[in-house]
């Protein structure tokens, strides 16, 4: 009986140390870049760039769109969870003083963001013309749940020029 015994217990710790080595080491390079691919919306040979480091214990991914070169960048936890999110948007530069408005700015951001708009007015927008770049834009911040959600839309059109979503 004390056989039995000793063995079982062998058997759970075993199991154990196990399941223990797998939950330090967490996601894999290949699990992170699938990760921030799915997220994009795209596939490996949908980009080009492709670069995944491990930083401490969490994979900074970053890559660019071969069809109309955006760039994405990655922060992703080693349980797997997308930490931050940044994509700078290609587009066309207007050197005109229009503006679309705060309120337009601000719905923009919504909808490109899937947050309601309700959430997105509670946040900051700001407008900056830049005399160097000889462009304007709307910088909006905003919370929604566990993240916050930073957005650059150009002033004469409203395009998104870049977003940045950080977790909590």
């Amino acid at each position: 009986m004390k056989k039995i015994t000793a063995v079982i217990v062998l058997i759970v710790m075993t199991a154990a140390m196990t399941v223990s080595s797998f939950a330090v080491t967490g996601i894999t390079r290949k699990e992170a870049i699938d990760k921030a691919l799915k997220d994009a919306g795209l596939t490996r040979s949908e980009v080009r760039a492709l670069d995944a480091e491990k930083d401490g214990g969490k994979f900074e991914v970053e890559f660019i769109s071969k069809a109309d070169k955006t760039e994405f960048d990655y922060e992703i936890s080693k349980k797997g969870t997308i930490l931050e999110k940044s994509v700078e948007y290609r587009y066309k530069h207007d050197n005109s003083k229009e503006k679309i408005g705060r309120e337009a700015a601000r719905k923009k951001a919504a909808d490109h963001s899937g947050v309601s708009y309700n959430k997105v007015k509670k946040g900051t927008c700001k407008y900056e013309y830049s005399n160097k770049k000889k462009e304007g834009k709307y910088e909006i911040k905003f919370r929604s749940g566990k993240y916050i959600y930073e957005y650059e839309i150009l002033a004469p059109t409203g395009e998104v020029m870049e977003m940045e979503k950080k977790r909590k």
